[in-house]
């Protein structure tokens, strides 16, 4: 897989800069256990929640080279069906199938952008939710460009989010948590649930 290009901004950034920068209630407390299926490159402790992997693909709601971000489930079968994405996206063999490590964690969160409670955010004329969670953002930004998703979810971290809370694109009834590592403020607020065993069983480099 070729890395990532280097992508136009999407000029909806500046609508929702400015109409999620006007609507009071755009940040919510979120205090829960969310997971991620990581693939064995990242499930050290210093690679696990570091979003460099983000940096370098990208993702449905930030662009690759603007940001870090850390993609979690709030349920692990979400999470294990979320991590096989890119899999069955490009129609990869079965041989291509890496092994993966289930990691729990444990977030208290002050300011998230929630997607998925039916009142604030989400109801506003301006977001056109479906149409985010529709966009085929690899595609669109293999023309080059930056996806909708992509842009809301870089004027939110903008903002200030440590987080959005999103429904998933592709888990029926899933919802995943967008973390953003150089956004929150205290590192102690982020939890690894079995750190000590992990680290046991993962060989450090």
């Amino acid at each position: 897989m070729a890395g990532p290009v280097k992508t136009k901004p999407n000029p909806r950034y500046d609508v929702f800069v400015t109409e999620l920068g006007k609507f009071k209630r755009r940040f919510s407390e979120w205090d829960g256990v969310a997971f991620r299926a990581a693939p064995l490159e990242f499930a050290r402790l210093r690679k696990l929640l570091d979003g460099k992997g983000g940096l370098r693909w990208g993702g449905r709601w930030l662009v690759a080279a603007r940001s870090r971000a850390v993609n979690l489930s709030t349920t692990h079968e979400a999470a294990i069906k979320e991590s096989n994405a890119n899999f069955t996206y490009h129609n990869f063999a079965l041989s291509d199938l890496k092994p993966k490590v289930i990691v729990a964690v444990r977030l208290k969160l002050k300011r998230v952008v929630d997607l998925t409670a039916a009142r604030g955010v989400r109801a506003q004329p301006w977001l056109l939710l479906d149409e985010l969670l529709a966009e085929d953002w690899r595609k669109i930004n293999d023309t080059g460009h930056e996806s909708q998703s992509q842009a809301f979810g870089r004027a939110a971290r903008d903002l200030g989010a440590e987080a959005l809370l999103v429904p998933s694109a592709r888990v029926r009834g899933g919802v995943n948590l967008i973390y953003f590592p150089e956004s929150v403020a205290s590192p102690t607020r982020i939890e690894i649930l079995g750190a000590e065993d992990l680290a046991r069983w993962i060989k450090k480099k």
